[in-house]
């Protein structure tokens, strides 16, 4: 297996050098996921894989977002170098990706004041990192600013899960929540090649079906989503003809929320990156509530049979769209291989029917399916098709 772990221009935005890899030097690119979940760093050297690491490790706080101070000086201690020595920083956001798109959504729903405030906080941070590194690591600003290299953040999931994976040719897919406006895609991967066909952009998005659910049934946390794929065995799918309102399927393989039921789009949830947990506000309105035949469970309550039906359902429609999309992507490549990732990839129990219910017959999920692994994939993103680095 490649690594240490069991497209077009329009995916990297970069400030830094376009300089070829030259097989007699040493090449340190260091990965960074920053100002979202999970925040984490990586180091390769001359494609090879050094060190990865995860903030929440020294914070002792799960799912810990902000910058990840302490993971990037953990990755260069665990190399052996210094600060000075990292020829490339490849950063799994990219806030100047898909800004018609984003502009469009504005004008034509004019989202409420506090979803745009929180949005454009955390774009200045992110477009601040290269200061932030910097003051970090103590090295000039000017030397970080050629360079940085912005991944957009699905084609980072993509990588993750290509690149270090035991297959020349593959389709690839990532389906998550959201990040930089996309919240699942689609990619054909060849050789140190990654080239996307399809994608689904915010405000539809899986990820945020399958959170929405989690909240109205009780759980708060950031990362709970994997507590209501365990309970969904002690129930029965009593609820299923009600979710499959909420999510539409489409021909191409694609799929459609059915917003009213949502917040995410048009109230504003708060979402909260800033030095300590995630915290996300509620993302379903009271139009669910009423689906449903009540309010959602208060934390403090206890389980009843009906919670745990609902989350059966749950599991049962996120399966049927998810499956869709996975034979979508099967009609367009027609390839035998399936790499996996982003956050709804650690949903294993849909991973375990994933050769049952798809024509797909090996397949890789990346280990780190989640925001933490968006760091490993841009680095190997820039290692590849920036810098023409070879697979090994």
């Amino acid at each position: 297996m490649r690594g240490a772990l069991p497209g077009g221009t329009c995916l990297m935005h970069g400030h830094a050098s376009s300089t070829q890899f030259d097989r007699r030097s040493q090449m340190i690119i260091l990965g960074i996921n920053a100002y979202h979940g999970d925040v984490s760093a990586v180091l390769l050297r001359n494609g090879e894989l050094v060190a990865a690491v995860e903030e929440e490790r020294f914070r002792r706080v799960k799912h810990w977002a902000g910058f990840p101070r302490e993971s990037i000086r953990a990755c260069l201690e665990i190399a052996g170098i210094s600060a000075g020595e990292v020829d490339h920083f490849a950063v799994s956001r990219n806030p100047r990706a898909n800004l018609l798109r984003k502009t469009f959504f504005a004008l034509r729903n004019r989202p409420g004041f506090d979803l745009v405030r929180d949005r454009l906080k955390n774009r200045r941070r992110v477009l601040d990192l290269t200061g932030t590194i910097a003051n970090t690591l103590g090295l000039d600003r000017e030397r970080i600013a050629q360079r940085i290299h912005w991944v957009e953040h699905h084609p980072s999931h993509l990588a993750s899960a290509f690149f270090v994976s035991p297959f020349d040719d593959a389709a690839v897919c990532a389906i998550d929540g959201f990040g930089d406006f996309v919240s699942t895609s689609l990619a054909v991967g060849r050789g140190p090649k990654l080239d996307v066909v399809n994608r689904v952009y915010f405000p539809h998005s899986l990820g945020l079906l399958y959170l929405a659910l989690t909240q109205y049934l009780g759980f708060w946390k950031y990362g709970d989503e994997y507590k209501v794929m365990g309970l969904a065995p002690y129930g029965e799918p009593a609820y299923v003809r009600e979710l499959r309102r909420l999510v539409h399927l489409k021909p191409d393989g694609g799929f459609e929320l059915e917003l009213p039921y949502f917040r995410h789009w048009s109230e504003g949830v708060s979402m909260t990156w800033d030095d300590g947990e995630p915290v996300i506000g509620q993302v379903y309105t009271s139009k669910l509530e009423e689906l449903l035949g009540g309010p959602g469970r208060k934390p403090e309550e206890p389980l009843e049979p009906r919670h745990e039906a609902i989350a059966a359902s749950l599991q049962e429609v996120f399966e049927e769209a998810a499956f869709h999309v996975l034979n979508g992507l099967y009609q367009k490549t027609r390839l035998p291989r399936l790499c996996l990732a982003g956050g709804c990839a650690m949903n294993s129990v849909f991973n375990g029917k994933i050769r049952e219910r798809t024509p797909f017959k090996e397949i890789y999920v990346q280990p780190a399916a989640g925001d933490n692994g968006t760091a490993l994939g841009a680095a190997f993103y820039v290692w590849h098709r920036k810098l023409g680095g070879p697979r090994r």
